[in-house]
């Protein structure tokens, strides 16, 4: 019987569920190749993730975060959030350049007061795959933490975090792994989290939680929790606050099973990059400008046009998703996606296109 169905018949299986949140840590690590499943944390969303990692991380009086203007804006706001109270001094914007940040940008904002390095692996406008390990390495040569935001490229890029000197990344689940809302991931590398002071807290996030008892196969609720004192998890579940959304964290499970079982994403970074390849090929012809930086794209290619959203429109109409953002579309094929797919798309931006002029 499935989870699902065992929780509809006879009621949460909470002990299963914990053993299936382990089990989507460990599945988790073979997306970003960690070193171990205690070093990832499962939260309810990118977001919630971040901040929680943010929220036990000391910054030194004076001290800058540099991020990328190409980031999707959830963790922007959070350092804008930590200037306002006074948490850091300033938040510094790398500007894009032709869609993407030189390097040279971050080597001028990155100084020694510099604590966090934010950069996107990809990033959600204009599919540009940020070159990390040389940011990590900037970073890094100034004392700065680097975090990537990966929700654009977990689940469709192999990803190495010990290789490009990550010190954390977050992610969700609802993109490239194909999961429901309310599932994500955090990885802390060990030196990081050797760090990690949580400010806040909860029954998941102390070292007596229930995934520990659990894993000494103790009576969960035998003992109780011990409130007189505040001693956190010596792995990443420190970040853990509360009870997890089981169920989307079961889906979640489910997708990235499916995923490596299709060896996804190993053999499909090459199968995407094929149809980015071949759609750019032809946006040309129709005259319409790619705002993707070719040389460096993962499963995301983007162009402008003046009426974004009245394009989506047609092409859903025609069965075609795409998504509209301010002046462009963006396009974000996955290891299932076909060659007749882009082709249907090339032939209906046409027929969009020649009724339009």
């Amino acid at each position: 019987m499935n989870f699902v169905n065992l929780w509809q018949e006879e009621g949460e299986p909470w002990e299963l569920a914990l053993d299936h949140i382990i089990e989507a840590k460990k599945v988790f690590t073979q997306f970003i190749n960690a070193p171990s499943w205690r070093s990832i944390a499962a939260v309810p969303s990118a977001t919630y993730g971040l901040n929680a990692l943010l929220s036990a991380m000391e910054f030194r009086p004076g001290s800058n975060v540099v991020i990328s203007s190409l980031n999707f804006p959830t963790g922007v706001f959070s350092f804008h959030a930590l200037r306002s109270r006074g948490l850091i001094r300033e938040v510094r914007i790398a500007r894009s350049v032709n869609g993407y940040v030189p390097l040279e940008e971050y080597e001028r904002l990155i100084d020694d007061n510099t604590a966090i390095v934010f950069v996107d692996y990809v990033s959600w406008i204009t599919g540009y795959r940020e070159r990390i390990r040389e940011i990590a390495e900037i970073a890094h040569a100034r004392g700065a933490v680097l975090i990537s935001d990966a929700f654009h490229a977990v689940g469709v890029l192999p990803i190495d975090v010990t290789k490009d000197g990550v010190d954390a990344l977050i992610t969700g689940s609802y993109k490239w792994l194909l999961g429901p809302h309310g599932a994500g991931f955090v990885y802390v590398s060990d030196e990081l989290l050797s760090r990690l002071k949580p400010s806040l807290s909860g029954w998941m996030g102390i070292d007596d939680n229930q995934v520990s008892r659990r894993l000494r196969s103790e009576k969960l609720f035998e003992r109780p929790i011990d409130i007189s004192t505040y001693m956190p998890a010596k792995d990443a579940a420190r970040l853990e606050w509360g009870t997890w959304p089981i169920i989307a964290f079961e889906g979640t499970l489910a997708s990235m099973k499916l995923l490596l079982k299709y060896e996804v994403p190993h053999r499909f970074e090459e199968h995407t990059s094929k149809l980015i390849m071949r759609l750019a090929d032809s946006l040309g012809d129709l005259g319409l400008k790619i705002t993707t930086p070719l040389n460096s794209h993962a499963a995301i290619l983007t162009f402008e046009y003046s009426d974004p959203y009245g394009l989506a429109e047609f092409l859903s109409r025609n069965g075609i998703v795409v998504s509209p953002r301010p002046g462009t579309i963006r396009v974000s094929p996955h290891g299932y996606n076909t060659v007749e797919e882009i082709e249907r798309l090339i032939e209906a931006l046409r027929a969009y296109i020649r009724s339009r002029a």
